[in-house]
């Protein structure tokens, strides 16, 4: 390709235009991309309404329960973490209601064992307590669990089951309340109230439901998060397609969790009290061996008294063997005490034992006591690295440690006493040598008898107390918002999946604008060639409607069309290229055949001839002609092949048309070399004659992107016109005319555009010489236009 001056500027400028955002051909492309843009925002819309129109709807029940929490920070002095305790709080109560062993009793309270569905035209529907029949069940194949199996509604009386068993379908008929055996399965299948007439001949399903099943579809519908961490609050929620099931479940967690939390407060008093039965049942078998042996001893003996003399004496040993049992008990209850502290286990109270211990030591063991209890009820909402279980633990390390040095004083002290009531019962035991063996031994048991006796009466009291504590318990977690029968489903939400899916398809069809926008790479209007060209661009020509391929003859002398006005345009704006001197001969090319270059030859110069000058159309393209075409007849044999040839003369070749003052040579025979005919002399000599002959001269050359012939044609006119054509000439067309234009070889070239759409902005408006009206339009006018031209 040749070198020009200023080339490399002019390609780099026509690089950062093609770059740049180019508004007029936004347009241009949205005008032609707007039904495709309104298709996808239909299909989506219509798409989103098929969604909803065709998914069941989804119900959300939601309850509000104030969970109750006693700081226990405060009692440790801790008051800087408060926060963070209730959040703890609050995410161990929701992971337990979220648990299985939770969720498990919600299961075997909701009594989801068997669920009904109708069949309907598109969707099923749960037929949750209104069901037409109840099925009692006893499954024998587990593959029959979780699997559908359909009832047909005959009558009021008897129905078909149908189902699949080894790949292959059964229907039977069965009665309303006949029991049903097969070896898959037991039924008994009943009618309910809501059966009636009109159901006969509706097809139901039922589905015998897995503990699995049942567990998972809590699982995956129940929702627990926090509601107010200042409040303590938690929102429980439960989603499903009925209505009135969601709302039943919530109301069912939300009471298990209620019984639950006062399971967990009354924990510690049943562990007392299974302490104290245990101790109540040995005390009274002891007590039933010593009535025994009295009964044995008065029949055997036929009286109990052996000495009223040696009362005194038997009454000072009964109180020193009293003063040592006492002593004993209390150094045994001593161990069992020592030894649950090492264990680091609860300590069992025993009231009686606990009443005669000292007062710091009796505080002490309460004190650790509570500690324990505190422990054992926050393990169930923290684990054991918590920071308020680890609390707890240094108090009760720290309360062990005070317990232990107690228990140790108080154990010396009843050592101490318990040597100094054996010296004194040694005394009396002297004393008592002479007296019959089974009388002591009676009444050493006798003592021991109301010994056992005082103590099962402690125990009872002590039972007593704790089961009308235990009757009282209540727990200070409330429901602040019940479970109400939702009325308006959560899924799927009509209103944002319309717009969703108009925006989508609004989104698709921005998409596909830009995509056309980038991959358009056609001239569109006169302002776009304009700006790529350095040529002057001398007006474009409207589109046209003809069945010649666009080479038809479309102008007259009485046309008044818009055609015919921006040629006459075009004529008058050549004026301006001859520099003031006269124009004779015009050459029209085109980058590509199909541009309209020979139906703005023909029809330009009938413009002319109308004007008054005489004017011939001579046909270069002799591989291609197509300008006896434009005026209804056949080509020639005479015409430029044979004229440049020596064939003919001139005035042979010349035809004569309908308008006055137009005539036109046609291309004659396609010659095998018409690139060396036009480099004869010949050539000159046949322009020479028509300049002579006619004011005008308009030379229809070949393509100058595929062939040369048309720059040897276009070197030897006054005037070099370019055609492109809208909408179908490719920008890069445009490289071509700029070429040529650089070589400095074509000092008159301009271009025309063809073929121009009615469009506000690549209208044929612009530089017809009638812009100017449209100019005087008000605003609201050319809005309004642009508008209408959009449809």
């Amino acid at each position: 390709m040749e070198k020009y001056p200023g080339g490399n500027n002019e390609v780099e400028h026509e690089k950062d235009f093609l770059d740049s955002f180019d508004l007029e051909r936004f347009w241009y492309v949205f005008k032609w991309s707007k039904f495709w843009i309104i298709g996808f925002v239909v299909l989506t819309t219509v798409l989103s309404y098929l969604y909803i129109r065709y998914t069941k709807p989804t119900y959300k029940s939601e309850s509000i329960v104030k969970l109750d929490f006693k700081s226990e920070a405060n009692i440790l002095g801790i008051t800087n973490v408060l926060g963070s305790q209730d959040r703890n709080e609050l995410s161990g109560e929701i992971q337990l209601i979220k648990s299985k062993l939770f969720l498990s009793r919600v299961v075997d309270r909701a009594q989801l064992n068997v669920s009904y569905h109708l069949y309907g035209r598109y969707l099923t529907e749960e037929r949750y307590k209104n069901s037409p029949f109840i099925v009692s069940y006893k499954i024998l194949d587990e593959r029959f669990y979780d699997k559908p199996i359909d009832l047909e509604i005959i009558d009021e009386n008897s129905f078909n089951l149908i189902y699949e068993a080894n790949s292959k379908e059964v229907s039977e008929t069965y009665l309303f309340g006949q029991e049903i055996k097969s070896k898959y399965f037991n039924f008994l299948i009943e009618k309910t109230s809501n059966l009636n007439e009109s159901l006969n001949g509706t097809r139901f399903y039922f589905t015998i439901n897995s503990e699995r099943a049942k567990l998972n579809f809590i699982q995956s519908n129940l929702e627990v998060a926090p509601e107010n961490f200042n409040a303590k609050s938690i929102k429980i929620s439960f989603s499903d397609y009925n209505a009135a099931k969601a709302r039943d479940l919530v109301v069912i967690i939300d009471s298990l969790y209620l019984d639950y939390t006062k399971e967990v407060k009354n924990q510690a008093a049943e562990q007392k009290i299974m302490f104290l039965d245990k101790q109540i049942e040995q005390t009274e078998l002891t007590l039933g061996e010593f009535e025994e042996y009295f009964e044995r001893f008065t029949i055997e003996n036929r009286t109990t008294n052996l000495g009223g003399d040696l009362n005194r004496t038997i009454n000072q040993l009964a109180k020193i063997d009293s003063q040592q049992f006492i002593l004993k008990s209390r150094l045994a209850y001593l161990d069992v005490v020592e030894s649950q502290i090492e264990e680091n286990g609860m300590i069992d109270v025993d009231p009686l034992s606990t009443g005669s211990l000292p007062g710091l030591l009796r505080s002490k063991l309460v004190e650790y006591t509570n500690l324990q209890q505190q422990r054992e009820l926050k393990l169930a909402s923290y684990n054991e690295t918590s920071y308020l279980i680890e609390r707890l633990d240094l108090q009760m390390e720290n309360t062990v440690s005070e317990l232990a040095e107690l228990l140790k004083s108080y154990r010396k002290l009843l050592n101490e006493q318990f040597d100094e009531s054996d010296k004194r019962r040694l005394f009396y035991e002297s004393s008592l040598y002479q007296l019959p063996s089974m009388g002591t031994e009676y009444t050493k048991k006798k003592r021991i008898y109301n010994l056992q006796e005082n103590l099962l009466l402690s125990f009872l009291t002590s039972k007593m107390e704790l089961e009308i504590a235990l009757a009282g318990t209540v727990t200070d977690s409330i429901i602040l918002s019940s479970a109400t029968l939702p009325t308006t489903p959560v899924k799927p939400q009509k209103l944002l999946i319309i717009v969703a899916g108009f925006m989508i398809g609004l989104v698709f069809g921005i998409i596909f604008l830009l995509i056309n926008y980038l991959i358009h790479n056609k001239i569109a209007g006169i302002r776009e060639l304009e700006k790529i060209v350095k040529i002057p661009v001398l007006g474009g020509v409207p589109d046209h409607n003809t069945k010649l391929e666009h080479t038809g003859l479309v102008v007259d002398n009485d046309s008044t069309s818009s055609i015919s006005e921006a040629l006459r345009t075009i004529r008058t704006n050549m004026d301006f290229l001859g520099n003031g001197k006269k124009t004779k001969v015009i050459s029209i090319t085109s980058t590509i055949s199909g541009e309209g270059k020979t139906f703005v030859a023909v029809n330009l110069g009938a413009i002319m001839s109308m004007s008054g000058k005489k004017v011939v159309v001579v046909d270069f393209d002799m591989r291609r002609p197509k300008i006896h075409m434009a005026f209804n007849s056949g080509n020639q044999a005479e015409g430029v092949s044979t004229i440049l040839s020596g064939k003919c003369e001139i005035k042979e070749s010349i035809q004569e048309t309908s308008i006055h003052n137009l005539s036109y040579i046609p291309s004659g025979p396609t010659p095998p070399n018409p690139s060396e005919l036009l480099l004869q002399n010949e050539f000159e000599v046949l322009i020479d004659q028509l300049e002579k002959k006619f004011d005008i001269v308009i030379l229809d050359t070949p393509p100058v992107g595929l062939v040369t012939d048309g720059r040897i044609i276009m070197k030897r006119s006054d005037i070099q016109l370019y055609i492109v054509r809208a909408d179908f000439s490719k920008r890069s067309f445009v490289k071509v005319m700029n070429d040529l234009h650089a070589t400095n070889q074509y000092k008159n070239m301009a271009t025309i555009l063809n073929s121009i759409h009615n469009t506000p902005v690549y209208g044929y408006g612009y530089g017809y010489g009638y812009g100017y009206y449209e100019e005087e339009k008000s605003k609201m006018g050319k809005i309004t236009s642009g508008l209408k031209s959009l449809f």
